[in-house]
């Protein structure tokens, strides 16, 4: 009797240990996406100097994305480093990051489709000469700006998960 009581509690033992491990995973991916995300975002932000009436990128918007997306990178790989250390990080003080992550990957999104879009929406006639952005930057962009939503979701993912199985 104690012997088959002692069995059926070593798997649910193992899987809650692997599932402890669960917002570390997320972390690791949300580093991953945030690395996309940050590496498609550079040239875009970076290539509209300007020159006459080129439309041209935000800068108060680009260090709110920098800061944000650049920012957590940090963050995320001080956590895991801290992991693989063997540290315990507070359940409260994970949490507090994951939702502020959220938060402000979310903000960043916004702010790379809104500048996304007054790039490509209005075109400017100069001379009988129209200038539209390089379709190849609007394309990193949005796709940056993809990437920051869905790193966004990992947040929200890692959040359930810290308070479930943390």
């Amino acid at each position: 009797m104690a012997d088959e009581a002692q069995q059926s509690q070593q798997p649910t033992a193992k899987r809650h240990k692997v599932l402890s491990h669960l917002p570390i995973i997320i972390k690791a991916l949300e580093l991953i996406l945030a690395v996309f995300a940050i590496g498609l975002s550079v040239d875009p932000m970076n290539s509209f100097q300007r020159i006459f009436n080129r439309p041209r990128f935000k800068l108060d918007d680009a260090a709110t994305i920098y800061v944000s997306v650049a920012g957590y990178i940090l963050i995320n790989a001080l956590f895991i480093i801290s992991h693989m250390l063997g540290d315990r990080v507070p359940k409260r003080t994970l949490l507090m990051f994951a939702t502020i992550g959220a938060f402000m990957h979310v903000v960043a999104g916004s702010l790379m489709v809104h500048n996304w879009r007054q790039m490509n929406g209005p075109y400017y006639y100069v001379h009988n000469n129209e200038i539209h952005p390089s379709k190849q930057y609007m394309d990193m962009l949005v796709s940056a700006a993809v990437f920051t939503f869905i790193t966004a979701a990992a947040f929200v993912a890692e959040i359930v998960a810290i308070i479930r199985y943390a």
